[in-house]
């Protein structure tokens, strides 16, 4: 059996060796398994020991490589001979696939989870930068309209504060003008000279400047140069008030101050002191007016006419009484009893009111010049606060 299977060997060997000799000289490795081929028709010859050897199976075609070594094909499939590995056979049906376990299913399911997470933040995040994009454009567009709107009242400003210079410079030139006056007529005051055309003068001295010229558009745009305006302007407000008044106060007083200043060059004797019983009480003494006052160095008239107050219909109405002068004679009687009474006692007048109408001219002057000089409540004054106001508006009108 040995010698038969070695021959047996050898005869695959030669019979392959010639089907292969016209393929281009080079002769590929039987394919393990694969039983030797013969030519269509041929019988197979004789062993040795006369039994016919078997038929050799079909030799597979070989092509050429491009690197010269024949490429086998794959022969038909023999029953009981192995394919080798690189010639596997294709199975005709697919294994089903196995079913997945729990913890793959687990697995599966962790996964889907997180890459949902990472889809909702994604999507977050794309909202929060859309968002982000709109206010960033929509604050960039609030930027660059608010740059214009400021532009636009810078330009107003400017355009302001010319118009305003010029009406502080006009404010300033009758506030010198009345400051002037008002020094002239303290001055006279002083000297019991009264100041009969500072009454006119005031009618015509009033500061043009008030709150309507400061509206302007672009007023509100000028910062620090602002405060300055509205101080000014409630100061002039405030002087052109205190202006009014005064000259309402001198016309009323100059008559009888100037008959006070002359009566004590020459006293004369205005009033009289009558008396008259209380009920009961004693003696009452009156103050009256004497109608024709007499001079205090000429000789006393023994008789005068008074102006005696009496209550008429619940008013109080003087009334013409003649009077005796006091010699030597009851107090009382039909007829009142006179005692004239001392001009130097009921110069009242001109001792009090002129000097408060002397102060309430200060009192501007101070408010015009300033005031407490030299001393740590030292003020400017309304003129100098006008001049740097002017100043400032200018500066402010050629900043363009």
């Amino acid at each position: 059996m040995a010698e038969e299977k070695k021959k047996t060997k050898i005869d695959l060997k030669a019979r392959l060796g010639k089907t292969q000799t016209g393929m281009g000289g080079s002769v590929p490795l039987p394919v393990p398994g694969a039983a030797p081929s013969s030519q269509p028709g041929a019988s197979a010859p004789p062993s040795s020991d006369g039994v016919p050897a078997p038929v050799p199976a079909p030799t597979p075609s070989v092509r050429p490589s491009a690197s010269g070594v024949p490429t086998p094909i794959a022969a038909p499939i023999s029953p009981g001979i192995p394919l080798p590995p690189f010639a596997q056979p294709r199975q005709s049906q697919r294994e089903p696939a196995q079913k997945p376990t729990a913890a793959q299913q687990t697995i599966k399911v962790e996964v889907g989870e997180e890459v949902h997470e990472e889809r909702k933040k994604a999507n977050t995040r794309a909202i929060l930068f859309a968002v982000l994009g709109a206010v960033l454009g929509a604050a960039i567009g609030f930027a660059i309209g608010g740059l214009q709107e400021r532009r636009g009242r810078a330009d107003l400003a400017v355009k302001a504060a010319g118009e305003l210079e010029k009406d502080v410079k006009g404010a300033n030139d009758k506030i010198k003008e009345l400051g002037e006056k008002l020094q002239e007529s303290a001055e006279k005051l002083g000297k019991k000279e009264f100041p009969g055309d500072l009454a006119g003068a005031l009618g015509g001295l009033n500061i043009p400047f008030e709150s309507t010229n400061l509206d302007k558009a672009g007023v509100g745009s000028m910062g620090k140069t602002l405060r300055s305006l509205l101080r000014y302007t409630s100061t002039v407000e405030e002087l052109n008030s205190d202006r009014d008044q005064l000259k309402n106060v001198l016309t009323s007083l100059q008559p009888q101050v100037e008959k006070s200043w002359k009566e004590e060059k020459e006293p004369i004797v205005n009033y009289s002191v009558v008396f008259r019983p209380e009920g009961g009480k004693g003696m009452m003494a009156e103050l009256v007016p004497n109608k024709d006052p007499f001079k205090l160095g000429a000789d006393f008239p023994k008789e005068y006419t008074i102006l005696k107050p009496e209550m008429v219909q619940g008013q109080l109405k003087s009334s013409e009484k003649k009077a005796k002068r006091w010699e030597k004679v009851y107090l009382t009687g039909s007829d009142p009893v006179a005692i004239p009474v001392t001009p130097q006692t009921t110069s009242f007048l001109a001792d009090k009111v002129v000097p408060q109408l002397r102060l309430k001219i200060v009192e501007q002057i101070e408010i015009i010049y300033g005031k407490n000089k030299g001393t740590p409540q030292e003020t400017a004054g309304l003129l100098k606060d006008g001049e740097d106001l002017a100043n400032e508006l200018r500066k402010l009108a050629l900043a363009k």
